[in-house]
């Protein structure tokens, strides 16, 4: 058990280590050189700035792919620049110790020792409804976590929009997903005006994936599970008492 205990210890350190050679900032602009995007330790867009001659780098009807595509180079940029300080440390020489320290318990040698057990699950004030209910409510809840996972609705998603709407990002975690901006409004708009429109729609997109995220990890999908999973183990435990 010690031995698991270090191991995992070990693991996430390494793990840790790595995520930290990520770049604290980075940045890329489009192909045209009209707009900048920077972003944050998170990956995700930290400022958003249009060149002040926009109008003769990209079309109207191109700022937002342009958005995007700027976004793509400072990705880029930030994963080379990981990449390369991932080399220049000693994590990967880490690794490989780390694999040749793992004991034959881990590894299934004949000396393998059972694995860690899991601690018990506390019932005792655990008080199931009927059998049926609490399968049927198991069933559902399965179902749900079933349909995001193949509909791919579990990624969460925001969009913030500009004061006057004119501007619209959508942002999931570490990754900006679409840039619309109207091109009738943008071209008869300077890029002082672009950039006040840019940060208001990002800013708004970053509350709103805050506030996402948080409602999704204090949803009842995950509790609602644990406690339809302690009630079946209640009834299992004693399943004479429950029976109808």
């Amino acid at each position: 058990m010690l031995q698991f205990q270090q191991h995992t210890q070990q693991l996430q350190q390494l793990m840790s280590d790595m995520r930290n050679h990520m770049p604290r900032r980075s940045e890329g602009t489009d192909a045209q050189g009209a707009v900048t995007v920077q972003l944050g330790a998170d990956g995700l867009p930290e400022a958003i700035k249009v060149a002040s001659d926009w109008q003769r780098r990209q079309a109207p009807e191109m700022m937002g792919p342009a958005v995007v595509e700027a976004f793509g180079s400072a990705m880029s940029d930030r994963m080379e620049r990981w990449s390369r300080a991932v080399q220049q440390s000693d994590w990967e020489a880490r690794t490989e110790q780390f694999d040749r320290d793992i004991p034959a318990t881990f590894t299934g040698g004949a000396a393998a020792a059972s694995p860690p057990q899991m601690p018990e699950r506390d019932l005792r004030y655990v008080l199931p409804r009927p059998l049926d209910e609490v399968a049927e409510d198991m069933l559902a809840a399965l179902d749900s976590v079933d349909a995001l996972d193949t509909d791919g609705s579990d990624r969460v998603e925001a969009t913030g929009l500009s004061s006057g709407r004119k501007v619209a990002l959508t942002v999931t975690k570490g990754a900006l997903l679409s840039c619309e901006i109207d091109p009738q409004w943008a071209s008869a708009q300077s890029s002082v005006r672009l950039n006040q429109a840019l940060a208001e729609a990002l800013k708004s997109a970053h509350a709103k994936l805050r506030e996402a995220e948080s409602a999704r990890e204090s949803g009842p999908t995950g509790p609602h599970l644990d406690g339809l999973f302690d009630e079946a183990l209640a009834i299992l435990k004693n399943p004479q008492h429950y029976a109808d």
